[in-house]
This record gives C-alpha cells, structure tokens and sequence, in this order.
C-alpha cells in the first residue's frame, strides 16, 4: 500500500480561495508590509536618540518622492517573493489558511513567485481578484492559483482514496 500523497491534483473552481480571502490577504499582507517599511525609520529614529541627533526631519524632508515610491515597491515585491518562495503563502495567506500553487497544482516556482511579486505593481491590480473567480493579474501572469487550504486538502485526500481503491482493483 503506497500512502505517499500525489505531487499534483488538478485544480477546481472549488479548491480556490474566496473573494473574502482574498480581500483578508490583501489587508493583512499591506499592513504586514507597511510595518516593514516603517521598521528601518524606526532604527533611525533610536539610533538618531543614542547618537544625540535628535532631528532626523532634515533627512526625511530630502527624500525624493520617486525614490520613496521605488523603495516602497521594492518593499511589496522582497515581502512576497521572501515568504511566497520559501512557504507558498504571505503572513495573510497564512492568517486565511490559504495558499499559492501553479495552475497545475505543483508547488510554485521560483520564477512564478518572482512573476507574481512584480506583476503586483501594476497599477490597480489589487483590484482584479475581486471577479466572480477571485483571480489576480498576478495569478494570471504567474500561471499561479490560491486555494483554500482545507478544501484542497479534502480534494487531496479524495484522490489518494479513489487511487488507493484503483490499485485494490489490480
């Protein structure tokens, strides 16, 4: 008896994450990468304390506007691509209980994940999963879907058990 689970199952329509998922990872994932980028103003600010410069607005008046706009992006993409590549799900995947795979079930690439933390940048994106299929331009981009963790793990266990019944037959 092999009780070893298969590598890919196909993906349905009901294994994807919901629109309220989907909008919960947004929410979380943007305040999770809004603290990140507050963190390194943070040390500058204790640092500033402990070496006795106490007015750092000099610095933050100088900032040039597109270059805060690209560190903020460059942000986005090293937060997802960082926890998308080494898990298949963000800190609001994880809350959601969801997470990302390939359209064919396989576990994400790297490349994909890299596709898909960039192709966030487009303008309005974050609005394009929120269709009647809660699908993003960067799902889409990617070849990549997020389901619902649960309810792929039943459909995973399914399938071994139709295989399983399948190889009693033979």
């Amino acid at each position: 008896m092999n009780l070893s689970k298969p590598k890919t199952i196909p993906i349905t329509n009901e294994m994807l994450a919901s629109q309220g998922q989907r909008f919960g990872n947004y929410l979380i994932d943007m305040f999770a990468h809004n603290i990140i980028g507050v963190i390194p103003l943070m040390i500058a600010f204790i640092m500033s304390e402990f070496f006795g410069h106490y007015d750092l607005s000099f610095w933050l008046d100088d900032i040039n506007p597109v270059v805060d706009f690209l560190i903020g992006y460059l942000i986005v993409v090293l937060y997802y691509f960082t926890f998308e590549s080494l898990t298949g799900r963000s800190l609001g995947k994880l809350a959601t209980n969801t997470k990302v795979l390939m359209e064919d079930g396989s576990e994400p690439t790297t490349h994909a994940v890299f596709i898909r933390s960039v192709s966030r940048l487009i303008p309005f994106e974050q609005f394009s999963f929120l269709a009647d299929k809660p699908k993003g331009w960067h799902d889409s981009i990617a070849k990549t879907v997020v389901v619902d963790v649960k309810r792929y793990n039943q459909a995973l266990e399914s399938y071994d058990a139709i295989d399983e019944i399948g190889k009693e037959q033979e």
